[in-house]
Order: structure tokens, then C-alpha cells, then sequence
């Protein structure tokens, strides 16, 4: 028997099956499920210098956007697309979304001193938010969940 043979892995994984060689997840039976599973449309966009991605319905914080509540936005700086695993064409895709919400994050204390000169300054900060729901990607709209609304009970 080799040292080669006697490996703190042998014991876990037989040979052939740690990092070295092949690995349980390759293979055969992962491209067959992979290819099985529906991925959805997705688009990776740009906004407040940030990139996110997003799907239709998705909820996503961005920096501030002009807008009110329910009035509708649309994203134009579109980097990157993809549906059910295949790179979609950018050319003139855009992402619409609807405003949630205008919030602001959390306070954040600056405060700077510089010891022995008496030299103290504190300061507060508090970014502002836009809260979207993403509704469509180009032609894709987000699936709307049926709402049943609960029976109202007639009292006797």
C-alpha cells in the first residue's frame, strides 16, 4: 500500500471520488437534470452605479429614483440577459418596474475627533432608497398571483 493510497480522504470518499478526479456532481445524470430545470428570464441592470440582478417579480432596493408610489419606471441600462440557460440579445431591452416605495435606510453616525486638540464632530447620514417590484423583462411579465378573497361571513 502507497501513501498515495492512504489519503485523509479514502476514508470518507472511496478512491476516485474527492477533489481529485471525478466528483460525484459530474457527469451524465447533473447536464441531464440541468437541462430539465426551467430557469426563468432574468436580466442583470445598472442603476445608482450598482448592478443587480433581477427576475420578473422581484423585489430589489436602489438608490433614490424620482417617482411616487405606483408609478411606473423603466430600467434601460440592461447588461446582461438570459432565459432558461441561453444569452438573450440586450439590443433595446428594458426592464420595467413599479415603485413600491421611497425609504430611507438606516442612520449611519459619522464622527470624527482627533485627540488632545479638543476636535470633536459627529454628524448623522441617512441614505435614500426606492423600493421596485420588477413587473416585466422586455416582453416578460411577471406571473400575478391569484388573490381569493376570503368569503365574509354573514352574522345571523
Amino acid at each position: 500500500m502507497t501513501r498515495a493510497d492512504v489519503s485523509h480522504n479514502s476514508a470518507i470518499f472511496p478512491r476516485g471520488v474527492s477533489g481529485r478526479g471525478m466528483s460525484p456532481w459530474s457527469g451524465r445524470f447533473v447536464r441531464i437534470v440541468f437541462q430539465e430545470v426551467m430557469r426563468p428570464m432574468f436580466a442583470i441592470v445598472r442603476t445608482g452605479g450598482k448592478q443587480y440582478r433581477v427576475a420578473a417579480g422581484d423585489k430589489i432596493v436602489v438608490e433614490k429614483i424620482a417617482g411616487d408610489a405606483g408609478s411606473t419606471v423603466s430600467l434601460g441600462d440592461v447588461l446582461f440577459a438570459g432565459n432558461n440557460g441561453e444569452v438573450q440579445d440586450v439590443a433595446g431591452l428594458t426592464v420595467s418596474a413599479e415603485i413600491i416605495a421611497q425609504a430611507k435606510a438606516d442612520k449611519v453616525i459619522v464622527f470624527k475627533k482627533r485627540r488632545r486638540h479638543n476636535y470633536r464632530r459627529k454628524n448623522g447620514h441617512r441614505q435614500q432608497h426606492t423600493i421596485l417590484r420588477i413587473t416585466a423583462i422586455g416582453d416578460h411579465k411577471a406571473e400575478t398571483k391569484a388573490r381569493a378573497e376570503a368569503p365574509v361571513a354573514a352574522e345571523a
